[in-house]
């Protein structure tokens, strides 16, 4: 059964989407099971549909989004969509993962990373609150993740910034959040405000575990935000020990192309090596096993 993971913070401008690619790649890329190689699926949950951009040529996404094979059809189906009134789904089954999951990478031993994209329409459905009109929706991504532990071995979620229907399906079904921060004046008010939100949103005691992440850090010597952060009682046991570096060869890639591990960027190799700490970090945190 996979480990369903989303990568999550109220503020924007922490490298989520950066975080969440690179995290998915990197455990179908360089991180082997002795036994198979890592299934993973990829949701980008977020209206922007910065994560399917990454990862998708345009025409292939462009063709996906018309044909409403994205994150979309998994909430509502195929219910045509109004902009002035809150969508509501007829039906409570979702589609099969297989619909909507397209495949990015397939390697040798096994392993694969497939994406479910996103779409800009998401945001329509991001206007209606009513918990009576949620329902259906909560109920189709419930079967959809349910279904998801089946076929994978890692789901990785990227959420939408901010509180709706996203956060809040995401954080029922998910076992862990992984919480990109990068260390700044107000990081420690945002990390409080995350930490009440998965509490907020616990369906009795069950509830995902919260993992911090400091992103895009220098490459020298440790910020005295990062400092205070680690000190925080209320967040010291929660960071990872691990952070990722400020590299160039992070940047964010486009259409398939400029991830790290095609750099050719300055400490490209560093970068990988950076990266790889972290990831290894957060599979044995989260007990994706070896």
């Amino acid at each position: 059964m996979a480990i369903v993971l989303t990568v999550m913070n109220m503020k924007g401008g922490v490298g989520k989407t950066t975080v969440s690619m690179h995290l998915g790649g990197a455990l179908t890329r360089y991180v082997l099971n002795p036994a198979h190689g890592y299934k993973v699926l990829l949701i980008d949950y977020d209206p922007q549909f910065n994560l399917s951009q990454s990862y998708l040529k345009s025409k292939a996404y462009f063709d996906l989004d018309e044909k409403r094979l994205t994150t979309l059809r998994v909430l509502l189906g195929d219910e045509q969509l109004n902009p002035y009134e809150i969508q509501v789904p007829g039906k409570h089954a979702p589609p099969k993962v297989a619909e909507v999951a397209v495949n990015v990478y397939k390697m040798r031993n096994g392993a694969l990373l497939d994406l479910v994209p996103s779409t800009l329409d998401l945001m329509y459905v991001a206007l209606g609150q009513s918990s009576a009109q949620l329902q259906p929706m909560e109920e189709r991504f419930a079967k959809f993740i349910t279904e998801c532990r089946t076929i994978y071995d890692v789901v990785i979620i990227d959420c939408h910034p901010a509180g709706s229907v996203f956060t809040k399906t995401s954080l029922q079904n998910s076992d862990h959040v992984i919480i990109p921060v990068v260390p700044q004046k107000f990081s420690v008010r945002g990390i409080g405000l995350m930490l009440k939100f998965i509490e907020a949103k616990k369906e009795g005691a069950k509830g995902p575990t919260p993992h911090i992440l400091f992103n895009s850090v220098s490459r020298k010597g440790i910020s005295a935000e990062e400092v205070a952060i680690r000190s925080n009682p209320a967040f010291a046991g929660k960071c990872l020990t691990h952070t990722l570096k400020k590299y160039g060869a992070f940047s964010d890639p486009e259409e398939g192309v400029g991830f790290v591990w095609g750099s050719k960027k300055p400490y490209s190799k560093e970068a990988v090596h950076n990266l790889l700490a972290v990831v290894n970090e957060i599979r044995t945190r989260v007990g994706i096993t070896p």
